[in-house]
């Protein structure tokens, strides 16, 4: 055998290791906790190069697109400073570099690759891609008609072909480039174990180093990275609860897997995210009941269950004041945001009576008043406010149409889910449920980072897991 090839089998087995989960982590943190984001980039995008043209297959870029995205700094926000790492003067050059050898390493890969590559890559069926593309094409056609174009036109275009490549790019991609029958069943959920610790070192770095509780009072406000506010966070950590108790329903690692669902959950209470916090919590109950009803040694785990029982009952009367506390100041902010939100949800309804049949654009058209977090303007330029809900964000940006292209393409989701139902889909189900539910009352599926997320884990529950 030569040495080559021995090389190419060891560098496989770290890329479906737990080591490699634990590398691709530690760079997310050492760049977001500690702003080394060029350092982690320089090691993250050639390690991504060299799955690219050496790997096995091309399922290991999953996790790196994941702890990508979570990966910049507060310092380093694109919509905060102009002048991060991410712009012209900041890195953006040797960044771009980076990246364009990495897309040209993966268009090499798609295309000579002799088990996956060319014809058989285009030609693999793929269930929800038609779902995908109508859903796309009322993006890209959102507005027509509703004499806005003149305006926002190309601007709109374009950040509706950023929301069509964050729902079906990742799903694209990896649906034709992964040796499914190789590819191990928890894989997806080791990524969003990894993902979430990454988030829960992020999050103790904001309440070390920011001031978040000040005399009883949380100023949430200061909960914030280069990637997200306190919601994004609450979001993702509400997508990962549910995935790590797979493990424990499996038989292994069951104390691993029900200590970070634990971990998960409380860390989601600190990121005073409400919507998360509801959905997330509603999910968390789901995913223990199923693990309790499924689990293959229940009998024998009753030791385990009294003790995860006894968690939440340790902690609330360890830290009662504190959640007290918490608990009223978010029942006050909440009713704060009431109006606030029910003006938005009317404005958007609107918009939509305006605009029934095509909308009105992703962007605001006749109201100015939408919650904008970011400050730079050539950020704000090309990423709208969004209206907060779902339904009203569709009616309000494409009209029937839009809300036409999301339902095909829901369906075909739940049809995925309903259609040969077993405990491996049920979890990943879960997680995708979590983003659907918080974005009944935020803008979470608008948003690039949890729908990459959703993308992937469609490819993986369709090639992978119904089967």
């Amino acid at each position: 055998m030569g040495i080559s090839q021995t090389l190419r089998q060891r560098f496989d087995k770290f890329l479906y290791s737990p080591a490699y989960f634990v590398v691709l982590g530690s760079l997310s943190v050492l760049a977001n906790v500690l702003g080394r984001e060029l350092i982690a980039y320089s090691i993250l995008i050639p390690l991504a190069i060299c799955v690219c043209l050496f790997g096995r297959d091309l399922l290991p870029l999953m996790p790196v697109f994941a702890c990508a995205y979570i990966s910049p700094s507060a310092a380093n926000n694109p919509g905060v400073n102009e002048k991060s790492i991410f712009s012209l003067s900041g890195g953006g050059i040797y960044l771009g570099i980076l990246l364009a050898v990495l897309v040209g390493s993966l268009i090499y890969r798609l295309v000579k690759d002799p088990d996956f590559g060319g014809k058989k890559f285009l030609n693999q069926k793929r269930k929800l891609l038609s779902g995908m593309c109508v859903l796309g094409i009322t993006y890209a056609i959102s507005g027509l008609c509703s004499g806005h174009w003149a305006e926002y036109g190309w601007r709109n275009l374009l950040f509706a072909a950023i929301q069509f490549v964050a729902v079906a790019g990742l799903y694209w991609l990896f649906s034709g480039s992964v040796k499914w029958e190789q590819a191990p069943k928890a894989y997806v959920y080791w990524m969003g174990i990894c993902v979430g610790y990454v988030l829960v070192a992020e999050l103790l770095s904001i309440y070390l180093t920011k001031q978040i509780w000040v005399g009883g009072t949380i100023h949430r406000e200061h909960i914030f990275t280069g990637w997200g506010n306190y919601n994004s966070m609450g979001a993702l950590f509400a997508m990962m609860i549910p995935l790590p108790f797979y493990l424990a329903v499996k038989g292994r690692f069951t104390w691993f897997g029900l200590l970070s669902s634990f971990v998960f959950l409380a860390a989601l209470l600190f990121t005073c995210s409400r919507v998360s916090m509801i959905m997330g919590a509603v999910i968390f109950v789901i995913s223990y009941v199923f693990y309790l009803i499924h689990s293959r040694h229940a009998k024998g785990r009753i030791v385990i269950y009294a003790i995860s029982a006894l968690i939440p009952i340790v902690v609330l009367t360890v830290f009662w004041k504190e959640i007290q506390s918490l608990l009223g100041r978010m029942s006050d902010i909440g009713f704060e945001s009431i109006a606030e939100r029910s003006k938005g949800y009317a404005e958007g309804i609107k918009q939509f009576l305006k605009y029934p049949i095509f909308g009105g654009t992703f962007f605001p058209v006749n109201f100015k008043e939408l919650y904008v977090w970011a400050q730079v303007d050539n950020f704000t330029a090309l990423f709208p406010p969004r209206w907060h809900n779902t339904v009203i964000q569709l009616l309000a940006t494409g009209g029937v149409v839009c809300l036409f292209g999301y339902i095909v393409h829901r369906v075909q989701t739940v049809k995925l889910f309903l259609k040969n139902p077993s405990g491996d889909k049920t979890f990943v189900a879960l997680s995708i449920l979590a983003l659907l539910l918080a974005s009944l009352l935020d803008c979470h599926f608008f948003n690039v980072g949890p729908v990459l997320l959703y993308s992937a884990m469609l490819a993986f529950t369709e090639f992978k897991l119904d089967k």
